[in-house]
């Protein structure tokens, strides 16, 4: 069995990187309990010691207690397990964290009862008024979920994610198109500085500066029939614009995206996803984007960044092999993408090294 890394503290338990916002943390603790043991009752989760685990990271990395906990991650080099936070709750928080599980796991009517009990013992819990909102949105109950999403935002009016779950459950009960989700929870790679713009203008520049040089300067045949002077052209547009993309964070940094979130691997086992998208490219890139897909599909997250990186190394490839001599031009198009790749990976890593910029 392969085991690639022990899970040491709360963004390990749940697979997650550390930039991670509450919305994916939300996302992925309901992605990994969704089929955890669904014979067992909700309440009796509590007892297992794996679903405590996740619910502990879980709560913990939705606390206010976050960022004291990062701290400590960092003087103790990532090594900080989570307390056992379930062990401290109140019966009510109880029921409410029985009542999530239930409700993820689509036992609607035992969610009900577990939510109903929940908010009797924690009335003005505004979590409690929130997931009974969640639960009668999922039966078509629109109107009596439009009241505990109000209710919700009486005891946290601040809440910038129930007032949004509010005016999606108005717009359902209307019959009207939902709203676009919240700026604040979502993550655009299109809301940057104008510098940022004119660093990536610049390497896509140099890319192709590059390629109208090779149209007349390919070179003699090398390895696997490559032109000599594409081989390096292509390690060096990789680069360039790996770490141009990082260097001003419109790649995610590659320590998140490619060693920290891990996804199912082997046997019981998790494995960081770049394992399964980082080889493939190297070997064959045009393999990769199907592969992530399927494996994204799968694990029901996708990564921006590393979308970005395939979209980007396949838009290279493909120009670098529409002006390839006709000789040349099949071992251009299926192979250089391996190269572009591997040049582009190594300037994400290096481009990650510098001070994040932007938060994600």
């Amino acid at each position: 069995m392969l085991k690639i890394r022990q899970r040491r503290n709360a963004y390990d338990l749940l697979g997650l990187p550390s930039s991670a916002m509450p919305v994916q943390i939300r996302a992925r603790y309901r992605q990994l309990i969704r089929n955890y043991k669904k014979d067992l009752p909700p309440a009796d989760l509590l007892e297992d010691e794996q679903f405590r685990l996740w619910t502990n990271a879980h709560l913990l990395l939705l606390s206010p207690e976050r960022r004291e906990y990062d701290r400590r991650l960092r003087q103790t080099r990532g090594r900080e397990r989570p307390p056992d936070l379930v062990a401290g709750l109140s019966k009510g928080r109880r029921l409410l964290v029985a009542a999530e599980a239930a409700f993820v796991q689509r036992k609607l009517n035992e969610a009900v009862e577990l939510g109903r009990e929940a908010v009797k013992l924690e009335s003005r819990n505004a979590e409690c008024y929130a997931l009974l909102g969640d639960i009668l949105r999922e039966q078509g109950k629109y109107q009596n979920a439009l009241t505990m999403y109000n209710y919700a935002i009486q005891f946290q009016p601040n809440s910038r994610r129930y007032w949004q779950l509010l005016q999606e459950v108005t717009a359902l009960r209307d019959g009207r198109s939902l709203p676009p989700r919240l700026r604040g929870e979502l993550h655009s790679p299109l809301r940057r500085p104008l510098w940022v713009w004119a660093t990536v203008g610049l390497a896509a520049a140099s890319v192709e500066v590059t390629t109208l040089y090779l149209s007349g300067n390919w070179g003699p045949p090398g390895f696997l029939k490559l032109p000599v002077n594409l081989i390096y052209a292509a390690l060096a547009d990789g680069f360039v614009l790996g770490l141009a993309l990082a260097a001003t964070a419109m790649l995610g940094p590659f320590d998140d995206e490619l060693v920290w979130y891990q996804v199912a691997g082997f046997g019981t086992e998790t494995t960081p996803v770049g394992l399964f998208v980082a080889l493939p490219g190297i070997v064959f890139f045009w393999i990769t984007p199907v592969f992530y897909a399927v494996l994204a599909l799968l694990d029901e997250h996708l990564s921006l960044s590393i979308s970005i990186a395939l979209v980007v190394c396949a838009a290279v490839t493909v120009g670098f092999w529409a002006l390839a001599p006709r000789e040349s031009s099949k071992a251009v198009l299926m192979l250089s993408g391996n190269l572009v790749f591997f040049g582009f990976l190594w300037g994400w890593l290096l481009g990650s090294i510098r001070r994040r910029v932007f938060e994600h």
